[in-house]
């Protein structure tokens, strides 16, 4: 009952990716957010779920997407994703450069894919009064939030948990693999490095660094 037939248009390359980052980064944009075309969303963390986030926001049509992490490669290759706007999080203020573009309104949606308390707070700082914080990040379990019941009563906020993207796969999978054949949506650039199975070691450390976004190991 898992098995999802991959039409023969797709790479198997490019179907590799979709089994976990993009799933949960499409599905958290379409089944958790239910982002709208116009929304405006910021995206905080661009390793592969993150960066399927923008990918997905995009598709989805948000208006504006903004991005914040620290390596500045990952900044630039959001761009090609969808993201309108960057912002380097170890030099400036991310709510602040939100709160100053969308007119202090702030954001419809805001996804947290790093797994950081702290950095879900500044999500939930980014996030408009009526607007949705999403945390897709799995951090430590020994972290936690101190927040109060009236800030939502007040904001209106939604702070919703995803897991893997709220995704059926029987149904999502080929939904993002349609969006992938119209164009709206590039697995193929995902994919940033090549290794051979027998250099598995160096993949590992190329993602403990933070190099890339996703490793395709082959024979």
């Amino acid at each position: 009952t898992g098995a999802i037939p991959v039409p023969d248009a797709v790479p198997l390359e490019v179907a590799a990716v979709v089994g976990c980052a993009v799933q949960t980064g499409v599905g958290a944009v379409f089944n958790t957010a239910h982002v709208r075309p116009g929304d405006t969303v910021v995206v905080l963390g661009l390793g592969g779920v993150g960066m399927s986030i923008v990918a997905g926001a995009s598709a989805a049509g948000a208006a504006r997407i903004f991005v914040s992490d620290p390596q500045a490669h990952r900044r630039d290759l959001a761009a090609h994703f969808g993201a309108t706007d960057a912002v380097d999080p170890t030099s400036d203020d991310v709510v602040a450069a939100v709160q100053t573009a969308t007119d202090g309104i702030g954001a419809d949606h805001a996804f947290e894919a790093v797994g950081s308390a702290a950095i879900a707070e500044t999500a939930l700082s980014a996030t408009r009064n009526g607007g949705t914080t999403v945390l897709v990040g799995a951090g430590p379990i020994d972290e936690t939030l101190q927040l109060s019941p009236t800030f939502f009563a007040v904001s209106g906020k939604r702070l919703l948990g995803c897991l893997l993207g709220g995704a059926n796969s029987l149904r999502d999978i080929p939904m993002i693999l349609n969006l992938y054949r119209s164009g709206r949506l590039d697995l193929e650039a995902l994919v940033t490095a090549r290794r051979p199975l027998t250099e598995l070691q160096e993949a590992a450390a190329d993602m403990t660094a933070g190099v890339g976004l996703r490793t395709l190991m082959a024979l």
